[in-house]
């Protein structure tokens, strides 16, 4: 594998053969409905499919992994990282820790976190707020005269603005609010922001901050856009324009933006999401 995707030459047609490999590989996983939309897109997927197989080779090397069974390559980074940070977390006096929630798009961020139990920071945001959704459990909503407001008298420890889908920060009285009242605490944002927020959190005497990247199994990018493909099954979305605004160049950029701030010292867990149970375990025996 690692000498085909050396390949500059490599011809789109092996490209597909590899996909399509890979597909029938995690047959039995997803329905054939949702395999047949993956592979008719495969078209779009093939530049992001090799992009996402040479990050992780590259983030196996850079942690000591023998890439031997490419399969196996995100479990054993799991372990890797695992053994990294439970190491340092005895080593230190851990009165609070925060867990920092990120991953690309599809991988089932928001079922781990809500599976933890922990409690979690409420971000806010200035987008409308949808049907499903309640004030201040998944965002505390305001205006834009209100974020404004916020940003003029430093309250947020990092914010930021989406196109077209409104601004969004942190504020630092709702997490203080969670520091000052739980032992374990939970966030969700990119991984950029994480990094910012675990600088704050750092600050504070006795207080972790780890970032949990969550991937999915081998092979990462048929899996994300198998979950994909089923989640606009499910909403009626169109799954072509769901592809270019979630498997995209930015998830890509936000992964490696986490080997970045691992190397600065931060605490970086990643944690395969092939079972909701096991990866809640994992995460759970880190921090028990």
């Amino acid at each position: 594998m690692e000498d085909v995707l050396s390949s500059n030459n490599l011809e789109n047609e092996s490209l597909r053969a590899l996909f399509q490999k890979d597909l029938k590989a995690i047959r039995g996983l997803y329905s054939e409905e949702i395999l047949n939309l993956v592979e008719n897109n495969i078209d779009i997927l093939l530049k992001d499919y090799i992009a996402w197989q040479k990050a992780i080779m590259a983030t196996a090397r850079s942690l000591g992994v023998e890439d031997n069974n490419v399969s196996e390559i995100p479990n054993m980074i799991e372990q890797a990282t695992f053994e990294r940070v439970k190491k340092i977390l005895s080593e230190v006096r851990t009165e609070k820790i925060v867990l920092g929630i990120a991953g690309p798009g599809a991988v089932g961020k928001e079922t781990i976190k809500d599976a933890l139990g922990f409690d979690a920071v409420v971000n806010t945001t200035t987008r409308p707020k949808r049907d499903y959704e309640k004030e201040a459990q998944h965002y505390n909503f305001i205006d834009d005269t209100q974020f404004k407001s916020i940003v003029a008298q430093d309250g947020f420890i990092v914010s930021m603005e989406r196109p077209g889908r409104g601004q969004y920060g942190i504020q630092k009285k709702d997490i203080e609010k969670v520091l000052g009242k739980y032992k374990i605490s939970i966030v969700e944002e990119n991984p950029a922001n994480l990094t910012k927020l675990s600088e704050y959190i750092q600050k504070r005497e006795g207080c972790e901050f780890i970032i949990v990247y969550i991937l999915p199994p081998y092979p990462v990018l048929p899996h994300l856009a198998a979950r994909l493909a089923g989640r606009c099954q499910k909403t009626g979305s169109d799954f072509r324009s769901a592809i270019a605004s979630t498997l995209g160049i930015r998830q890509l950029n936000e992964f490696v933006s986490v080997l970045d701030s691992m190397e600065k010292g931060n605490n970086v867990i990643f944690v395969v999401n092939d079972s909701v149970d096991r990866a809640v375990g994992k995460i759970k025996d880190l921090v028990k």
